[in-house]
């Protein structure tokens, strides 16, 4: 079949249908040959930082994509677990980046040892100077040793946090193209009673939407462990200073918690909602696109545009209370340390 002069152009202008490796003959991604300083203290990005910094950056500079986040490459790894998993989501992620995800939570509570250091550190040397008068020399060899002990912690504490959020952002990326990946072999393998069921919109949904909540839980998903080990660590170091005014701190910290945990699951149906709306308006505007000759002919313009502003206002509504739930859960997060911070303190000076 002869190539019309509309796809004569697009192969013209696209090295990739002329050669399958086009990807080849740029420059190999730096991080490849960098040496183990440079991976461990990303020098590797630097120039491309540079140049970010002197001009505008072009999608010629930008490094082509390494083999092993590659979509073919995810998913050769991904789909035997998700078939073997009885075609769960959830455990064919543990299966393919359970352990990835075990070495970023080490990481990341590395990170947050690091951070519990620094009012360690602060009462040791408060309490060396408050003890000056009943010591006849001050310590300061003890007291620089804590200090240069604080700096080096704090210095690898940058260096973890940089890898676990790398680390975290590499995995969500590869679960997204893994999970787009399988979505789109699924929209091809439709039979035509399943694209009855599933308009184009619903599948655009789960590509541009729905894919992405699976995401954030696993951007996240440690913080179900990490944040309960902050909290107990913190109430212990709490402890050690103000006593048992602490508990009364922590109260406020479950009546936070609780508080916080009502608005999620407020937020969670309304997002559940939202998303049944949005559904409901991309079929209708599919079945418009899909009939536009029909509706144009019996004059049902107005009809049809009635019922998508209906569909919409529905869905802004739906939004408007999200947001509504999003700031009231964020105020409450960030009211929570205040509220521990003033209630602790009050109790223990009473």
């Amino acid at each position: 079949m002869s190539r019309t002069r509309y796809e004569s152009l697009r192969l013209k202008n696209n090295p990739s249908h002329h050669h399958p490796n086009h990807n080849h003959d740029r420059q190999p991604h730096p991080k490849v040959h960098a040496r183990w300083v440079s991976k461990l203290f990303y020098i590797w990005a630097s120039p491309l930082l540079t140049l970010g910094n002197a001009r505008q950056l072009q999608p010629d500079d930008l490094w082509p994509l390494g083999f092993v986040n590659q979509c073919q490459q995810v998913s050769t790894s991904f789909e035997p677990n998700y078939r073997s998993s009885s075609r769960s989501i959830l455990w064919a992620i543990v299966l393919t980046y359970g352990w990835r995800f075990a070495f970023v939570g080490l990481l990341q509570l590395g990170a947050i040892g690091g951070t519990l250091l620094g009012p360690w550190v602060l009462r040791r040397i408060l309490s060396a100077v408050e003890s000056t008068s009943d010591k006849p020399s001050f310590d300061v060899a003890s007291i620089l040793q804590l200090i240069t002990l604080l700096f080096v912690v704090k210095v690898v504490q940058a260096v973890v946090s940089a890898h676990a959020n790398l680390d975290n952002q590499v995995i969500a990326v590869r679960i997204t193209s893994a999970l787009q990946h399988l979505l789109f072999q699924k929209a091809v393998a439709l039979d035509a009673r399943c694209r009855r069921d599933k308009s184009a919109g619903e599948i655009a949904n789960l590509f541009s939407n729905d894919i992405q909540w699976i995401i954030n839980f696993s951007v996240f998903a440690n913080q179900l462990w990490l944040i309960p080990v902050q909290v107990l660590a913190t109430t212990t170091m709490l402890y050690d200073i103000i006593g048992w005014a602490t508990f009364v701190g922590f109260a406020v910290i479950v009546v936070t918690l609780v508080g916080n945990n009502y608005l999620a699951a407020v937020q969670h149906d309304a997002f559940k909602l939202f998303m049944d709306r949005k559904d409901r308006r991309m079929k209708c505007v599919n079945q418009v696109f899909g009939a536009m000759q029909t509706i144009k002919f019996n004059a049902w313009e107005e009809k049809f545009g009635a019922k998508l502003t209906d569909t919409r206002d529905a869905e802004l509504s739906t939004l408007w209370r999200i947001f509504t739930l999003a700031s009231a859960s964020t105020a409450v997060l960030y009211l929570g340390p205040v509220l521990v911070t003033i209630v602790s303190f009050a109790t223990y000076t009473i």
